[in-house]
């Protein structure tokens, strides 16, 4: 009965996901089946969560998890009426066979060690324990606990994402099932391979280079398993594939005429903040770039409008903490400019810290090695819109971060860095993914026509048989 459970609930939230897939793209860009599945899960684990939130303001009970699920059906009608054009097969070849079953075999790993590793403290102490008060009430997290003081070690001003998808599989299952809800983030990796290998060929022209770079995120330790990696129930994992499908959403909607691909980033877009509270400051640095490619391109200023979702989101949660009252997070200080002024000696022993981090072989093995020779690379193109587009989503944040620290509260902020800067790197690390896989295909691809001057990049996505191309002087 369980695997049934569980088969409902997931199928729910693809149908939701397919549903508003259609809505957003409107039969104008193929998609890969794999694509259709990762934005499917995405879409749908961002509406579900959002819907058990909203619709809880108003009913508890059985009837929230009925109402939810019939949304979802009709989103899925939907999706079925409208289906997602699907670009012609093609036969692949022995190579990308074998890699094919390369990244199968890594999958079966993740989920393995996913099954046999209970939940790590933040997914346990985090954000399943929201789940759990919340299915336990009817589906509505209790008013008492965003103010009580006795839990705020389990921080109840984090988003809801996590938790009320844990939830909505708690609904279908009948009880509060911490096994079943381990499911959800190898599930995580599997959407994030499927991404990798998805906008690989869409940055490179062809479908071999994205298979081969995607096994790659199987031998980063941080994300495999390293504390709060892809099988330790933590937030940062599915924070961080979020973030590689909005950055790389904007990268194709940075091409003239690809508006499909800019109302898709748009909803990803509004999903990081509802991630992790963390994930305002990577949305503020895709904003920031979907507003430099609006100009940049002389967009409409309509497309402006894409940015709304997002701050609907980020102001309605602070909205709801400040009427349940909830505690003020304790690890940092006020952020102004007397605190920064204050506090500014720490900015030398933070940066050696971050540059530490990044030699950190157990943790990361080579990985940030082969992103800084891929960077190198790829900055001798910084005039294409594209590709800083691209190297901004990497780097910004990671100086963002290092900067947060100099709020810190603790009475030792360097081992507050020392205790979350990995995870923070990896939200970031999947679009590093990007960037060797462009520069790879740069390296790759021969232009003909050498005379020319300038390189660009061009992610062409529309209703024709267009393919990605990699222009290099």
């Amino acid at each position: 009965m369980s695997a049934l459970a569980l088969l409902g609930a997931f199928g729910t939230l693809l149908f939701a996901g397919y549903g508003l897939l259609t809505l957003l793209i409107r039969q104008q860009t193929r998609f890969s089946l794999t694509e259709q599945i990762a934005f499917s899960w995405l879409l749908g684990a961002g509406a579900v969560s959002l819907l058990l939130w909203i619709f809880g303001l108003f009913v508890h009970g059985v009837l929230l998890p009925r109402l939810v699920a019939i949304v979802c059906l009709a989103l899925g009608f939907v999706g079925w009426r409208r289906m997602v054009p699907r670009p012609l097969r093609r036969r692949a070849t022995s190579f990308e066979i074998l890699l094919g079953i390369i990244i199968v075999i890594e999958i079966a790993v993740v989920f393995y060690l996913s099954f046999v590793h209970t939940l790590g403290w933040d997914g346990l102490l985090n954000w399943e324990i929201k789940a759990r008060y919340a299915f336990a009430n009817g589906g509505i997290l209790p008013g008492t606990y965003f103010s009580d003081s006795g839990r705020a070690f389990s921080h109840p001003e984090y988003p809801l994402a996590i938790p009320f998808t844990e939830l909505w599989l708690y609904f279908w299952l009948g009880e509060a099932d911490q096994f079943c809800a381990k499911t959800i983030f190898p599930i995580f990796y599997v959407v994030g391979i499927f991404l990798l290998i998805a906008l690989g060929k869409r940055l490179a022209g062809r479908e071999w280079i994205g298979l081969l770079v995607a096994p790659f995120l199987f031998f980063v330790p941080q994300i495999t398993v390293e504390v709060g990696s892809a099988i330790a129930g933590y937030a940062d994992f599915p924070l961080s594939v979020f973030y590689l499908a909005t950055i790389g959403c904007l990268f194709c909607a940075a091409e003239q005429g690809n508006a499909a691909f800019f109302r898709l980033y748009a909803a990803c877009l509004a999903l990081l903040p509802w991630v992790k509270r963390d994930g305002v400051i990577l949305w503020t640095v895709a904003a920031a770039c979907g507003v430099f490619v609006i100009l940049r391109t002389k967009r409409s200023p309509l497309f402006f409008l894409g940015l709304l979702p997002g701050l609907l989101v980020i102001c309605g949660w602070h909205i709801y903490l400040s009427t349940m009252h909830a505690l003020r997070p304790a690890d940092f200080l006020p952020v102004n400019l007397e605190t920064l002024g204050s506090h500014l000696y720490r900015i030398p022993p933070l940066l050696s810290a971050f540059l530490a981090e990044f030699y950190n072989l157990p943790t990361w093995s080579l990985f940030w090695f082969v992103v800084a020779i891929g960077v190198a690379h790829l900055s001798r193109r910084m005039g294409n819109p594209r590709v800083l587009v691209l190297l901004a989503a990497l780097i910004v944040p990671i100086f963002l971060y290092l900067l947060i620290y100099v709020f810190s509260s603790w009475p030792s902020y360097l081992d507050h860095v020392g205790l979350s800067i990995s995870r923070l790197l990896m939200h970031v690390a999947p679009v590093g993914f990007l960037v060797t896989i462009l520069a790879v295909s740069s390296r790759s691809e021969k232009n003909p026509a050498r005379g020319r001057e300038g390189r660009g990049v061009t992610c062409v996505t529309a209703g024709s048989e267009r393919t990605p191309v990699v222009e290099l002087a």
